[in-house]
Order: C-alpha cells, then structure tokens, then sequence
C-alpha cells in the first residue's frame, strides 16, 4: 500500500493538479459531469476529488491514510466543497451494492490489490455505472531532467516502485475484465508541465519513493544532489512531460 507518512506538507504544497484536458475526456465517457455523484477512491488529500466537485459533483474520496483524509477535510473547511472524505480500505469499501454510477482510481491503481479492488469497484456500482482508472505520470525517457531524477531515486531507493516506461498499462483492462465489466476502453495523451527548481524537488521530495522511506538525512542529500544537478542543467522554469492514460469500463 502507498505510504505517504512524513510527505503530507510537500504533498499539498507541491503535487500540481490534473490537466483541464484529463476532466474534458473523460467527459466524453459520461464521467465527471454536473451532479454526478462520484466516489474517487485511493483520494489521498483530496486532490482530484477537489477537480471533481469544481466541475459541479458531489463527491465521496476514501484513502487508508488517515493523515492525508484529515488534510483533506481540513483544506475543504476553507473550499467549501461538495465532498465527504472517508478513511477506509478500498479493498473493503464500507457501501451497499449499487451505491455509486462513477468511480474513479486517478494515480493509486498500481498500489492496489488489483483483483479484490476490482471486484469491489464492481460491487458498489450501479448498472451501467462506470470505472476509470487514471495513471498520470512523467515519461522519463523523453525529458533529460525527468530520466536524471529517475535515476537518482533509484540511486537512493532500490527498492522503490520503478513504473513502465510508456506509463501505459494495458495489463489493468484485464483486471477488470475478470471483475465483470465490459465495454472496456483506453485513451492516452502527452502534455508538458512546467516547473521551477523549488517546485520539482518538493514535488519529488512528496513522493513515497522519497519521502515516505528515506531517513530525514537521505532526503537532505537527495534534495542536495537534485538541486546541485537542476541548477546546473535547467534554468528559471523548464518542461517535464507527462502522459495520461485511462481505462474506461462499463458495468
């Protein structure tokens, strides 16, 4: 499971939002459209369920992390928006049958147990209802920035979740095949994101690679090595790019 713990500050101050483009697609798949009521589950602080409830939703996000649903609720006393946080294993989601008609997994499916999560997905989804899983992610092998600090967490973290190289996972759609849904579709998109030195290393520094295993000694020279290598192969503001990939199905 994804640990966060030691990252909640980096987290909110530094993990930018998803793309207008991501909310317009899936638009085209009946998702994320005024007065839907949507359960967004791995939701961590919040930050597309946030997205979500912009676009007119009411929204449900349920995470494991206690610390990042207490920042949520905190961040959404000053928004005022229309979401309820719950902390709860998605492997067991605390709701009837039929509950939702959306359900949305954004940046967490890859930390999950697939089948059972699935499965539940499954459970609680009206007929007809729809899942889509979003992975949203830098492509390392197109950017030299980008490939350098991949480089360096796997330096500093062996053992850290190191994701495929086109960030496509076609291995997912049978996960929920198996699961019962059908009518399973996949889009894909690339879009630069820009970044100042200050914002990449905390937006690194917020990751469970780093902040959530590394002693607070390692990060200190992670973040060194980092700032030492962008200072002197960037300048002011510079381009990562990123690709979205989503799994639409249909219940």
């Amino acid at each position: 499971m994804l640990n966060l713990d030691g990252t909640e500050e980096e987290y909110l101050k530094y993990r930018h939002g998803y793309p207008p483009k991501l909310l317009e697609r899936l638009k085209l798949y009946s998702i994320g459209i005024e007065k839907q009521h949507v359960l967004d589950i791995g939701t961590a602080n919040g930050l597309f369920a946030r997205d979500l409830a912009r676009q007119g939703c009411r929204v449900t996000g349920i995470d494991l992390s206690s610390d990042l649903i207490h920042q949520a609720q905190q961040v959404n006393i000053k928004d005022q928006l229309p979401i309820e946080y719950l902390e709860g294993n998605v492997e067991h989601l605390p709701f009837k049958k039929s509950s939702f008609k959306v359900i949305t997994a954004v940046y967490c499916w890859h930390w999950f147990n697939k089948s059972k999560v699935a499965e539940e997905v499954y459970r609680v989804l009206e007929d007809n209802g729809r899942l889509a899983i979003i992975n949203y992610d830098w492509i390392p092998s197109r950017n030299y920035v980008a490939l350098h600090t991949q480089s360096l967490l796997e330096e500093f973290n062996p053992s850290a979740y190191i994701p495929n190289e086109t960030k496509m996972f076609p291995e997912w759609v049978e996960d929920i095949y198996k699961a019962g849904f059908s009518d399973v579709e996949t889009f894909s998109f690339d879009i630069n994101i820009p970044y100042s030195i200050k914002n990449c290393i905390g937006r690194i520094q917020a990751s469970p690679e780093v902040g959530g295993s590394l002693t607070k000694e390692e990060i200190s020279l992670f973040n060194y090595r980092l700032n030492t290598f962008l200072s002197e192969h960037t300048s002011t503001s510079f381009n990562i790019p990123y690709r979205a990939y989503g799994i639409i199905g249909i219940k």
